[in-house]
């Protein structure tokens, strides 16, 4: 057991250190939106705010839902509040899926990547992307990051396409940093954008029961 003197002159002699830490952890805390899932609710997509409306039907020319439009009124089927969820973020997983396939393909070819797959699904609240190591060899992205604003989505694709180059050394050693550096020289930037911008990203929280019930149309 340590001595009580001890830990005071600890504590004393590391106060603006501890103060310190104990500011940024407050600073960088969580604070996820819970989101009512009704008409008008609002949802970022790849740098697009898109505003909710529950119809009994897709709308015309829309097709299957749910539907974005280019006027941005994302239309999802009027259902229970976990059923709406569950169609959103499929939603997200598409259009991301597509995104990434096209913004990846650049670093596959000047890194070297061959056989690459990618996947869009719900990676939990420690990460935004993973790479996951050969025999597997995917970038997986999590569905929310496509909710942050562009540049940060960019960001964590680099950070895995870095990963899938496969470098030696430490997993953010010397030789993935040198990729880093030479794909997006100013991604300690973004990194630290990530960690303040991250916390506010919907990651499919929402009310069970929403006050009203949205018309359906």
């Amino acid at each position: 057991m340590a001595d009580p003197d001890q830990v005071v002159r600890f504590v004393r002699s590391r106060r603006r250190w501890i103060t310190d830490k104990v500011d940024t952890a407050a600073r960088l805390a969580p604070d996820y939106p819970v989101k009512a899932l009704v008409d008008g609710a609002e949802f970022d997509l790849l740098g697009r705010r898109y505003r909710l409306q529950l119809v009994a039907a897709p709308p015309a020319d829309t097709g299957q839902l749910p539907a974005a439009t280019a006027d941005r009124i994302l239309y999802v089927r009027a259902e229970p509040p976990g059923q709406v969820r569950r169609a959103i973020i499929d939603w997200y997983r598409e259009v991301g899926l597509a995104w990434v396939k096209r913004e990846g393909r650049p670093y596959e070819l000047d890194g070297r990547i061959e056989g690459l797959r990618y996947e869009v699904r719900d990676l939990g609240r420690r990460h935004w992307g993973l790479y996951r190591r050969m025999p597997q060899h995917i970038t997986a992205l999590h569905w929310a990051v496509f909710g942050l604003p562009v540049h940060l989505v960019e960001y964590v694709l680099v950070h895995e396409q870095a990963h899938a180059t496969r470098p030696g050394g430490r997993s953010h050693g010397s030789a993935w940093q040198r990729r880093m550096n030479l794909w997006m020289p100013e991604w300690r930037q973004r990194q630290t954008e990530l960690a303040e911008v991250g916390r506010h990203c919907w990651l499919g929280d929402h009310q069970e029961h929403a006050g009203r019930q949205p018309a359906a149309q």
